[in-house]
Order: C-alpha cells, then structure tokens, then sequence
C-alpha cells in the first residue's frame, strides 16, 4: 500500500487531502484545500496563496490517477467546490477535474448543520452528473483483494458538537490496514475512538485536537489520541490538520509522544511522512507579515 501525503497544515495549507495506492485501487481522500480567511486579524500571506495554488496542482495531478475520490463532509477544506475561490485555488471547472468519472465516495446528509447541508445542495447538483456519487456512511466496499469501509457518522469533535458529523474510512490491503479519520479532533468523542480501536489500524492518519482554540475543550482529544497511540498493532500514527494549526502543537500533545514511544509506535505529520520539516505557514502568519511585509488584501467570506 502505497501512502502519499498530497496537502495539510504542516505543508502550509489547511487540508488532509491524502492519495492512497493499492494493487486494486487508488483513492484520493478529501480532495479539498483551502486557507483560513482571517487568522491573528490578519489575511492569509502572499506565501499561503502561492502554496495553496501549488498544492491545488499537486491534487489535480493525483486525481488523474484516482479511481475513487472521498468527501468525509462538507467543510471547504475537505472537497472541491463548483465556484472559484482564490482561498480554494479554483476556477469555475476546477471540481470537474477532480470529480469526473469517479466514483465519489461521500458523506451523507445527514446530521450535518445548515451551512454544510447548502454545500451538500451545490455539490450534488454539480458533481451526480459526471461522477457516480455515493453516499457512504456506515458502508463496505470490494475493490478486488482491497477493502475499504466507511464509518457511520461520527461527531465533528465533542459529542453534539455544532459542526455536525463527518465519515472516516478504512483500506485493508492484506495485512496492511490504513485508517483515515478527519476532523474527530483528537478523537474527542467515544465513537470516533471506538471505531479507530475496532479498525485494528496498522497506520492511522487523524485530525488532531484543535489547541490553538481557546473556546474548545480539547483535553480529551489529546486523552483519546494518546489511547489511539498504544493500539494493538498500530506502526505509524500520523497526527494532522487542526492540531498543526498551533506552533506548540508538540509540547501540548507530550501524552500523545509519550504513549507512542513506550508502544514502539513512530508519531508522523504528513511533512514527515515526505521527509520533509513542518512548514505551518498558517500558524506562523503573523509571524510571516513581520519578515516579509506585504499589503493584507480583501478576505473571502466564509470560514471551513
């Protein structure tokens, strides 16, 4: 099983677009990107909007390559919307080379929030005529010797969070098993936790505790990742996305490191996966603007 980190904070931008590979398929997991709109008052960097262009590239190139693409739910930064956005990198057509001929493998409608249930609305409309679109929650499916299972709909952080519910999912290729669990935000629900502990994972791909947010409790995201951390069988944890947002994501996550270390289990961005150092463009913005100055500039509208 071939595992290729494609874009996430610790490459500069938000997302958790990843392009796994196996002898039977080849899927591109949440080909979305995006960048936050305002973050330390400030608009993303001249730098965040060349990344994000170049790393909207880089998941053009792998959905070519993909037979089946993922939507887990419907925040911008997890699929490929049908209008241009300069926070997005697309044009007006761009889904349509995401998208088409595919078979997309997407989160449902339901339990999702208003906003995301407009979003569902317009991606819908755009991609069921050039896609073969699916509504996986709680699903198996059979792509030769290779499985992938879609979780039932699992809460956007705590339990009864107003940010709704997203799907992970699992590919077994052998005795590989690769589990791919966005946005659980630590896990900080007992759903999420027990289904990555059911999914008997040998490398586990989750969206971690968002600790750069004052106004969240993300105490038991981190209780729960650092369980996920010594899980029977697991190699690699890759810890990604909300997480990386804060630049002292690793001392707040020391239980997590600490639970790893004494399971042998390697704790891995997706930068790391690369071999490549974190570049969190989006938590150094500030920081950005002091040591290349540039203009702020009109900011999109909407967050996520």
């Amino acid at each position: 099983m071939d595992v290729i980190p494609l874009a996430e904070e610790s490459l500069g931008v938000r997302s958790m677009a990843l392009f796994v590979r196996t002898k039977d398929v080849s899927i591109l997991f949440d080909a979305g990107v995006s960048l936050s709109p305002r973050r330390f008052g400030l608009p993303p960097h001249p730098l965040e909007l060349a990344r994000v262009r170049e790393l909207r590239a880089k998941i053009i190139e792998y959905a070519a390559l993909a037979d089946v693409v993922t939507v887990s739910h419907y925040h911008r930064d997890h699929f490929t919307p049908w209008y241009k956005s300069e926070y997005m990198a697309t044009d007006d057509d761009t889904y349509v080379q995401i998208y088409k001929g595919k078979l997309v493998l997407a989160k449902s409608p339901q339990g999702i929030n208003w906003s995301q249930r407009r979003r569902h609305h317009g991606f819908k409309k755009s991609v069921e005529p050039i896609a073969k679109l699916e509504y996986a929650d709680g699903k198996t499916y059979k792509f030769g010797g290779t499985t992938v299972t879609a979780s039932p709909p699992l809460p956007h952080g705590p339990e009864g969070a107003k940010t709704g519910f997203v799907i992970a999912f699992v590919v077994e290729e052998g005795d590989e098993r690769l589990l791919f669990m966005p946005d659980v935000q630590g896990p900080a629900n007992d759903a999420a936790l027990h289904f990555a502990y059911n999914a008997s994972p040998t490398i586990a791909v989750v969206g971690g505790p968002p600790t750069y947010l004052n106004s969240v409790e993300w105490a038991t995201g981190i209780r729960n990742l650092a369980k996920l951390a010594s899980m029977p069988g697991l190699k690699t944890l890759v810890v990604a996305h909300h997480a990386l947002r804060d630049l002292e994501w690793r001392q707040k996550l020391a239980p997590v490191f600490e639970a790893a270390s004494k399971a042998g289990v390697e704790v891995k961005t997706y930068a790391g996966l690369l071999g490549r150092e974190d570049e969190l463009l989006e938590a150094r913005r500030r920081d950005l603007y002091k040591l290349i100055p540039a203009e702020p500039r009109g900011v999109e509208d909407e967050e996520e």
